[in-house]
């Protein structure tokens, strides 16, 4: 089921030119697999990616703007990951 598309305006400059991007690299489709959507403004050219009314910033034709947000975002989903493992291992092994 699709989600309702949201009016966007860019954070960065304002405009309501906020269309669909597509994904670029590893970190998009992360981000896209787990509800976010990537967007670009035309106006700026700037891209980010929105979980509802939240975006963070993306890379811009190689040049990063905020390299820390797709490290938090990968190191988060990485612990996310490691606890999954570590509950499933101790709720099964545990007998």
């Amino acid at each position: 089921m699709n989600a309702p598309c949201l009016p966007r305006n860019c954070p960065k400059c304002g405009s309501s030119r906020v269309h669909r991007s597509r994904r670029r690299g590893m970190l998009d489709g992360l981000l896209s697999h787990i509800g976010g959507e990537i967007r670009r403004c035309h106006d700026c050219r700037s891209r980010r990616c929105w979980f509802g009314t939240a975006a963070l910033p993306l890379a811009r034709d190689g040049v990063h703007e905020e390299t820390r947000t797709g490290s938090l975002v990968l190191g988060t989903a990485f612990l996310v990951c490691l606890a999954l493992v570590w509950w499933t291992v101790r709720r099964f092994a545990g007998g």
